[in-house]
């Protein structure tokens, strides 16, 4: 009875996962079709490969609770191949977000080389397969070739899982922050211990909070895309606390006496044009008036009173998009989001919405508008 209900819930939190990841796979297909990332089809592709594993986690339990039995095959061959195919490629998913350069045909082959190997392996034990019903079964039989190579092919996951915390990271070449790289990282880390634990212990809790676990990992990573990194146009609530926090700077130094300090000036010009601190995504109105050795209150007002009556913001987007409309004129086939990150931005939301509000177009309108010149 209780081995019966533990597969119901098992059976129901699986379900749950197929649905999730389905329903994510299909959103980040429609949005990566408008804004052709690379990084998001790489999710795309683990969200598909995670609802068709989980719909055959569901298919194999209903079978199992129509029969009244709760004998399992654990580690099947050809499922362990599966599973860590869908570890590397959500480990690349992130890779690609913090060294876009980085995932070249040759790295892209080394990161799946044991999964090719393992395949071949594989190959060489069909049809004399050691069966395992429980996890004890694995533990005795651990000492046959069969088993430690599927065992093997499952403790591979966890290096995959520390190579985000080794690899450096870039804020200038990166679309995410180190805090949502690192949480990533350790959902990620966290599933792959889960999945050994239940493939060596069988423990039945861990079999009912893995799958939702993984969809709380599939649901943010979607979300994250959605709302920072892919959504054109769309506001955040933290870049509209930013700019809330903007306009009231700048009314607070509406009140104050006009200052045309000329040196100050200057050195905001070499800052911005020399230097080209607006390449920094990190940069701030409080970082920059301590680089030009003053305050925000001097700094504000130098810029308005050379500007027209410009903010700091306006200016440092001005900068920005003149960089992307520069790497546009000079190679019209450039990935955006490349020259996104280039001139400083780190959310495509951000980007793509202060191109169009300076230039009156979209970048894609803007590559359009070349050619028929």
């Amino acid at each position: 009875m209780i081995q019966q209900t533990a597969l119901l819930f098992s059976l129901v939190t699986a379900s749950i996962e197929m649905a999730a990841c389905f329903i994510c796979s299909w959103l980040m297909w429609r949005l990566q079709k408008e804004t052709k990332d690379r990084s998001s089809r790489l999710l795309v592709m683990g969200a598909f490969i995670c609802g068709l594993t989980a719909l055959w986690v569901v298919t194999k339990n209903m079978l199992m609770f129509n029969h009244g039995t709760a004998a399992v095959n654990l580690l099947n061959p050809w499922m362990c191949i599966v599973y860590l195919s869908l570890h590397i490629v959500m480990t690349l998913y992130p890779i690609s977000i913090v060294k876009q350069d980085w995932l070249t045909p040759r790295h892209f082959t080394y990161l799946f080389l044991p999964v090719l190997v393992l395949t071949v392996v594989f190959l060489f034990f069909t049809g004399a397969w050691t069966p395992l019903e429980t996890p004890a079964d694995i533990r005795m039989q651990l000492g046959k070739p069969d088993v430690l190579v599927r065992v093997i092919s499952q403790c591979i996951m966890l290096p995959y899982s520390f190579i985000l915390f080794v690899i450096p990271y870039n804020p200038h070449s990166s679309s995410a922050s180190a805090r949502w790289i690192n949480i990533y990282s350790l959902l990620l880390l966290a599933l792959s211990l889960m999945h050994l634990v239940n493939c060596f212990f069988g423990n039945r809790p861990l079999m009912i909070v893995f799958p939702l676990l993984a969809t709380f990992f599939f649901l943010v990573s979607t979300q994250f895309e959605m709302e920072d990194r892919l959504n054109p146009g769309k506001e955040t609530t933290t870049e509209k606390h930013g700019k809330a926090s903007a306009e009231r700077e700048t009314s607070e130094t509406q009140t104050a006496p006009a200052a045309d300090d000329e040196a100050l000036w200057q050195r905001i010009c070499r800052a911005m044009d020399e230097e080209q601190a607006w390449k920094d995504p990190n940069i701030s109105i409080l970082t920059m008036s301590r680089r030009c050795t003053t305050n925000t209150t001097y700094l504000l007002r130098t810029i308005r009173g050379h500007t027209g009556g410009g903010g700091f913001k306006e200016l440092l987007n001005s900068k920005r998009v003149a960089a992307i409309v520069s790497q546009i004129k000079e190679n019209p086939d450039i990935d955006v989001q490349a020259a996104f990150y280039n001139a400083g931005y780190r959310s495509r939301t951000t980007a793509w919405r202060n191109f169009k509000e300076i230039t009156g177009m979209s970048p894609a309108e803007y590559r359009q508008s070349l050619t028929k010149q």
